[in-house]
């Protein structure tokens, strides 16, 4: 199971303010997206290593969530090979399709394309968990609400966050208890065993989560959540020295990249 809750550091990230953190992560959703050419996105991509790098981050858990990533990838990589007009091409496969737009020719613009589309959902696959795993929770929720997003959704998105550590566990110990029950294999056997063996553990862990679910609304109405009143907040957070230095850099990455894009660099 992939763990992304959160794991206490002293680097420069983890003592970042959380609306630093959001903004970051922002930024490079949107250069991500703004961005076309592969090398751009592969230098984006190096970006968010360092970023990994600087936290005290284990590699092995950007592998792990890259994994489930694998076959995504290459049907994505698949397609966009066969399917993305180009002017270059690199070799002929068959005979032109027009019922279904393939021109039989693999283009060197489609390679580039597909492996564009790859680097980008890469970049914010594993930016998205690097915030989580470097910002405590009500740190998180705090500076949703400072940005001015509904308090609400702010605590939606922190409760499914905070959830997700406690649901893996969950589904780790009915799988090890559904083992030694000897009910399911989740290793070998064919392709039925395996999903019945997923049965066996979506149906428990399912439940689990309802019951969790509804402990949680009456904690919430035992509370008065959503009272028409002033809310205030145990924890407080301000922008340091670091924030500042911080988001100077950010905006200017942010507006060169933007800048770059509009006279036609980094794309295709």
């Amino acid at each position: 199971m992939v763990s992304t809750s959160y794991v206490a550091q002293k680097t420069l990230l983890h003592r970042l303010d959380a609306r630093t953190k959001l903004l970051a992560m922002l930024s490079i959703f949107i250069l991500s997206l703004v961005f076309t050419d592969p090398i751009y996105l592969l230098g984006l991509l190096v970006l968010v290593l360092a970023a990994w790098r600087s936290a005290r981050q284990p590699f092995a858990l950007i592998r792990s969530i890259l994994q489930y990533f694998l076959w995504i990838a290459l049907v994505i990589f698949f397609v966009q090979v066969l399917f993305y007009p180009g002017t270059t091409p690199l070799f002929q496969v068959s005979k032109p399709i027009p019922a279904i737009g393939f021109s039989g020719t693999i283009t060197k613009e489609g390679v580039l394309f597909a492996a564009a589309m790859i680097l980008r959902l890469v970049v914010i696959m594993i930016v998205a968990p690097l915030l989580s795993v470097t910002t405590p929770i009500p740190e998180l929720m705090l500076a949703l609400v400072k940005v001015k997003i509904p308090y609400r959704f702010a605590f939606v998105m922190t409760t499914a966050m905070s959830l997700l550590p406690s649901i893996q566990n969950r589904a780790g110990v009915i799988q090890q208890a559904q083992v030694c029950r000897g009910v399911s294999d989740f290793e070998g056997g064919s392709l039925w065993l395996k999903l019945r063996a997923i049965s066996s553990l979506l149906v428990p862990l399912i439940l689990g989560s309802f019951r969790d679910a509804q402990t949680l609304d009456v904690a919430m109405s035992s509370r008065a959540f959503g009272a028409p009143v002033k809310r205030t907040f145990l924890m407080e957070s301000r922008f340091q020295r670091w924030d500042s230095v911080m988001l100077i850099l950010l905006l200017g990455l942010l507006i060169t990249g933007l800048v770059l894009r509009a006279f036609n660099f980094g794309v295709l």
